[in-house]
């Protein structure tokens, strides 16, 4: 068993199985937590947990001898890891983080600006790519941690969520949709001429699924990696729209454009992704945490502001 499937479990046992709590703890989604267990007992080849009506309500035999013994294997783990930071003076080494290139340039840029004035003995290795491709080396090891937008779509990442705001529609002040004085209806996006990202990104496919999910062929006018060429052409043509997420926009101060929510809400949520890695560097763990309790922050200040 690995380091951080016995965290989950030792997690969920101590509140008194509650998923949802346990998830809230662990900064993880509920659905997370189900799937580390039933990878746990696949691996394991028993079942660790008894369940009445697919709720867990017990330890199984098995389970409670698995879990006496995974305490004492966590407790020797954390008092190996404070006894390493002990050694060291200030955390040093190399992480190699994949981050989508829409994500850097809205949601990520202070974050690293933080991290690396706050922790000069860390170097980070960025890795600019679309979701799909950092999954992939993610699984393979090629990258230690993956910044996306959530869900991801390989089995084994494991995601924790840091942000959370919405795709919204862009377009000219002469267009139609000045009319509407909140959000937009889906129904009547689907009429437009749409500028948006590639394939590749996972607000695109979102869209598609959208598209597909009311039998409606797309109207793509054009189809780019560039944000910024979007929001650009929104401007110049008041017969066309964007479709990118709410922060990109805080990126291009221009009066000629505006934005609406859509009806229904298009969520855009980013994830910090990790795998259940046999040995996990300290290293990495301090990263993933420090950008989880960054965000943790950043999320309370936006709801008190």
């Amino acid at each position: 068993m690995e380091i951080n499937q016995i965290k989950y479990l030792l997690t969920v046992v101590s509140n008194n199985f509650n998923l949802t709590k346990s998830a809230e703890i662990l900064h993880v989604s509920q659905p997370a937590i189900s799937k580390a267990i039933k990878e746990i007992e696949f691996k394991q080849g028993m079942n660790i947990f008894n369940r009445k009506k697919g709720r867990i309500i017990g330890l199984t035999r098995y389970g409670n001898t698995l879990i006496e013994e995974s305490k004492k294997v966590y407790q020797q783990y954390t008092e190996m890891i404070d006894k390493l930071n002990e050694l060291s003076e200030e955390n040093t080494g190399i992480v190699r983080i994949g981050i989508a290139p829409v994500i850097i340039s809205t949601v990520f840029n202070d974050a690293l600006i933080a991290f690396i004035n706050e922790n000069p003995g860390i170097q980070l290795k960025l890795v600019e790519k679309g979701a799909y491709e950092l999954q992939q080396m993610l699984i393979l090891g090629d990258i230690d941690l993956a910044v996306i937008v959530s869900p991801a779509t390989i089995e084994g990442i494991y995601e924790d969520l840091i942000y959370e705001n919405t795709v919204r529609v862009w377009f000219n002040k002469q267009h139609r949709f000045n009319e509407y004085k909140n959000s937009v209806p889906f129904t009547e996006i689907e009429k437009e001429k749409i500028v948006t990202l590639t394939d590749d990104f996972m607000v695109t496919f979102q869209l598609n699924k959208k598209f597909k999910g009311d039998r409606i062929k797309p109207k793509y006018f054009l189809q780019t990696s560039s944000w910024d060429l979007i929001l650009n052409l929104v401007q110049r043509d008041p017969n066309l729209i964007g479709i990118v997420a709410a922060p990109i926009g805080e990126n291009y101060n221009n009066h000629k454009i505006k934005n609406a929510e859509i009806k229904p809400s298009f969520p855009w949520k980013i994830s910090l992704c990790h795998t259940m890695n046999p040995v996990e560097e300290p290293i990495v763990d301090y990263t993933k945490d420090w950008f989880l309790k960054y965000f943790s922050k950043y999320q309370k200040l936006s709801i008190d502001n």
